[in-house]
């Protein structure tokens, strides 16, 4: 039995397709519900907490695109010990014979309930492919998912210690702001991709640096100065992954730069 079915139910429901969308695969396309690789994330101690899918008229709301945040049981904000943050491992599938299942691994972070995505640098990112599936490929992604944990909270305590000044900070948030608004990335733009939220994010580390960022490109909600429009928050799917694991690559590539660092 699936846990928090009822929340899966609510906000992806494509991830109990009974089979896949009509007249979109192939007669080589060999279905696999997304509840069976959940019952076996959960036999390893992963338990669904969030969860959503696409609104498309393209695909029927059975069959669409979603994605899944699940938490494990022996990795909390304690054991993960980084501060307000702890890892996910994050499911994405569709039905409709487009692509592969894709796990990946996230960092929460509690204080502005905010989900980031691990780049495939530091977790490799896993595909499972609809024909030939082996349950030992889901187990064997949730034990790297694992394994890698301490790896990643060491980056993370790393980027803690590394002292941005201010030409560093208005180079990173210049460089973070492009990666969603390219050649449209103005000077009020990227003034607001670095405008902190909270007080405890009134920092000069590259990890509450990377944060600040981070959650302002992929929420938005300022004024982008050259069309007087509203920046909206991320709701694609695939953008919201893709957005964020060029930022984690920008974070580690300052990270780089900057070593032999200068500590905080």
């Amino acid at each position: 039995m699936i846990k928090n079915a009822e929340l899966l139910r609510t906000h992806a429901p494509a991830a109990f397709a009974t089979h896949a969308e009509d007249g979109k695969v192939s007669d080589r396309y060999s279905f696999l519900p997304t509840t069976d690789i959940l019952e076996i994330l959960q036999d390893e101690g992963w338990t669904t907490w969030s969860a959503r899918q696409v609104n498309t008229r393209t695909w029927s709301k059975d069959h669409a695109k979603h994605i899944i945040r699940l938490r494990h049981e022996d990795l909390d904000v304690k054991s993960f010990d980084v501060g307000d943050s702890f890892p996910e491992m994050l499911l994405m599938n569709a039905h409709n014979g487009l692509g592969s299942y894709e796990l990946f691994g996230g960092i929460f972070r509690m204080v502005c309930s905010n989900g980031m995505v691990v780049s495939d640098a530091d977790f490799g990112k896993i595909k499972i492919r609809h024909i030939g599936f082996e349950p030992k490929q889901v187990v064997e992604a949730s034990r790297e998912l694992i394994t890698s944990s301490t790896k990643i909270s060491d980056k993370i305590n790393t980027w803690k210690t590394i002292h941005m000044d201010v030409d560093k900070k208005k180079s990173f948030f210049t460089e973070a702001a492009q990666v969603r608004f390219g050649d449209a990335t103005t000077d009020d733009i990227i003034q607001e991709v670095s405008r902190f939220r909270r007080l405890e994010d009134n920092a000069n580390d590259l990890w509450t640096t990377f944060n600040v960022a981070q959650e302002n490109i992929l929420r938005g909600g300022f004024r982008n100065g050259a069309t007087g429009r509203m920046v909206r928050s991320i709701s694609n799917i695939q953008k919201d992954v893709n957005l964020n694991t060029q930022l984690w690559d920008l974070a580690s590539k300052y990270s780089e730069e900057s070593l032999p660092f200068e500590r905080v």
